[in-house]
């Protein structure tokens, strides 16, 4: 499957071929379901319980240890993954490539390389660190990795 990237993955031309529900598009199906189990373990978007993050919050974690990304207004922590305390079925070099050419903007990449039905729905909550307070800057390549 082509990627903007030409990264590739196991598993990724299967998901460019799932099945949404009533017509919705994968990257709706996506969200919803991360949504319902996020809400699950910290209750709905807005509630007193559930934690928020401000942009100024997300730039200060955008290393190769300690990377924060926004997926829908979500902000998650891949460092546990870089730091190899997590396994992640991409490897590291698909996060790293995340930093470098995406930032932490990862809406588009993350609905590209995971299924709605997949393991990862319903472990998003526990890299959730907080909803995002407003929006990220304009995309800019934030660092090299080398």
């Amino acid at each position: 499957s082509d990627d903007t990237i030409g990264e590739e993955a196991e598993g990724a031309q299967e998901d460019d071929l799932i099945d949404t529900t009533q017509g919705e598009s994968k990257q709706h199906t996506l969200f919803v379901k991360m949504e319902h189990f996020v809400a699950q373990r910290f209750g709905a978007r807005g509630s007193p319980s559930r934690p928020t993050v401000t942009p100024e919050q997300v730039a200060e974690h955008r290393s190769l240890e300690d990377f924060w990304v926004v997926v829908d207004g979500k902000v998650f922590d891949l460092g546990p993954f870089l730091r190899g305390e997590a396994s992640h079925p991409g490897g590291k070099s698909i996060l790293s490539r995340q930093l470098e050419k995406g930032g932490q903007d990862a809406d588009e990449r993350f609905v590209r390389w995971h299924h709605p039905s997949g393991n990862t729905v319903r472990r998003v909550p526990d890299y959730f660190v907080g909803d995002l307070q407003g929006s990220l800057p304009t995309r800019v390549r934030c660092c090299t990795i080398s």
